[in-house]
């Protein structure tokens, strides 16, 4: 299976604003705005955040039920 990475696929100058899973085609992460002026790092940590909850949910969660087969 291919590792996934977080590629942003929408940029608000050097905001990053949408993104999407590399495995998983289907997959897109949006961040919404808490306020009228977004902040880069604010933005990135929520993609991230998002990012990482589906590499969990979906990624090494095969990989978990796979091991515990085996047991």
């Amino acid at each position: 299976m291919k590792k996934p990475f977080l590629r942003v696929t929408k940029w608000l100058g050097d905001i990053p604003v949408k993104a999407e899973c590399t495995a998983c085609a289907e997959v897109k992460f949006e961040v919404e705005p808490a306020s009228h002026r977004p902040s880069r790092e604010e933005y990135q940590i929520a993609l991230q955040r998002q990012f990482d909850h589906h590499v969990k949910t979906v990624h090494m969660a095969p990989a978990v039920e796979s091991k515990l087969a085996a047991v």
